[in-house]
């Protein structure tokens, strides 16, 4: 008698448990959408993804949005007002004497005519720089994930090579095994290419440090987490500019958004000083209303506004001259710096230019035959283990170098693009 409530009491519970499972596993994926985390990042995807959802791109977007809340509420006219009045009120307490009257009515005031305009434009203005600070945010953060990108591509790059050489230094080490085995070769040889193997383990270790921690860098800057497996598919390639310095200032100078920035500061200033000249200027009421003793009629008013203090008029108009005058001085200083930093990257990148040539036309391919053929030296017994040996750190080098010549290269390309927008 007592087996079916225990039953009924398991599968109670079983079924109670499962809903709780199935209710958390509900709240789970409801608070953590799936996102589409990809397994291989092109450096086109790596900057898509961070233009998508990086924090300071959001922020200026919604920046841009309250610009354009404000320029709505500029736009809109004075609301009407809904006015109660009274008239012939008594100056003493003898009833009779006068006869008190009542009104209903609605007033509506009327700018001056350009002041609307002016003040409207200027909150367009605004938008229109909260707009460019986007794309000026944009490129700052572009070439940002450019400089992580190619870091974490030459950390892969470096940690292949160093492979490669231990590759390398395991054939120097069964060529001289060989010889020290027929007694054509002192054990020392072998002693010295165990120990280079030791320092290029070290390295290696280092090697697979900095790929992780570039890797984590980049990650972190996309919003990927950093324990996903990321294949990054594009390499340090060498591809020479032809624009001059000459035609990357002036198209700096038109197109960058920190001048374009700037240029529309000083047409916001003009308007501000439109604005201000306005400020003397009379404002305008008009009004309807009902009077209490005669309903059947109405009446109307008419309001001016007295701009009788100077000081304000004044004040308004000199704020406006120094916002015009603040506006010309950082457009010329943006210039000068946009000019200088521009320079600057420019020899940057032609002397990264200079020094990848020199190791792929020539350098580098003379090193890597000569490695060959040393090895094949040092078999036949023509050379001796430490020219060998001189030979693999040459290589080494040689290799790690031109990796880091291509890595500044595309760098300094990537800081010519923004330098002078950091202000």
């Amino acid at each position: 008698m007592n087996a079916q409530p225990n039953e009924r009491n398991i599968r109670r519970r079983a079924g109670l448990l499962f809903s709780i499972f199935f209710f958390s596993s509900a709240v789970v994926f409801t608070q953590e959408p799936h996102r589409d985390i990809p397994a291989e990042l092109s450096l086109s995807r790596a900057v898509e993804t961070a233009l998508a959802g990086h924090p300071d791109i959001l922020l200026a977007r919604e920046e841009v949005k309250a610009a354009s809340a404000r320029r709505m509420q500029m736009e809109a006219r004075p609301d009407p007002l809904l006015s109660v009045g009274t008239a012939g009120i008594p100056w003493t307490l003898k009833s009779g004497e006068v006869e008190t009257e009542y009104s209903l009515g609605m007033e509506q005031a009327f700018e001056f005519p350009g002041r609307r305009t002016a003040r409207v434009e200027i909150a367009r203005h605004d938008e229109d720089a909260a707009s460019l600070e986007i794309e000026r945010i944009g490129l700052l953060l572009t070439a940002k994930v450019k400089k992580a990108y190619y870091r974490a591509i030459l950390a892969d790059r470096t940690l292949q090579a160093t492979e490669s050489l231990s590759g390398l230094l395991d054939r120097f080490l069964e060529a001289m095994t060989i010889r020290f085995e027929s007694g054509d070769a002192a054990y020392g040889d072998i002693l010295r290419t165990r120990i280079e193997k030791a320092r290029l383990q070290n390295r290696l270790i280092e090697a697979r440090r900095e790929r992780d921690a570039s890797r984590a860098e980049l990650l972190l800057l996309l919003g990927i987490p950093t324990e996903n497996q990321v294949r990054l598919t594009d390499d340090l390639t060498f591809r020479p500019f032809e624009s001059s310095l000459g035609q990357i200032l002036e198209s700096a100078i038109t197109n960058r958004p920190s001048m374009r920035l700037a240029r529309l500061r000083e047409s916001r200033a003009a308007v501000e000083i439109r604005l201000a000249s306005l400020a003397g200027k009379p404002d305008f009421e008009a009004g309807l209303f009902i009077p209490s003793k005669n309903i059947r009629g109405w009446g109307f008013s008419l309001g001016l506004s007295l701009p009788l203090s100077k000081v304000r008029a004044e004040g308004l108009r000199a704020e406006a001259a120094a916002a015009r005058e603040k506006g010309l001085i950082q457009t010329s200083a943006l210039v000068r710096r946009l000019t200088v930093l521009i320079g600057t990257a420019h020899a940057n990148a032609r002397a990264a230019e200079e020094q990848v040539k020199v190791f792929e036309q020539k350098l580098l391919a003379e090193i890597e035959a000569e490695i060959d053929n040393g090895l094949e030296q040092y078999r036949l017994g023509r050379i001796e283990a430490y020219a060998l040996l001189d030979l693999f750190r040459s290589l080494s080098e040689a290799r790690i170098e031109h990796l880091n010549a291509l890595y500044l290269y595309a760098v300094a390309l990537a800081e010519m693009e923004t330098a002078g927008e950091e202000f």
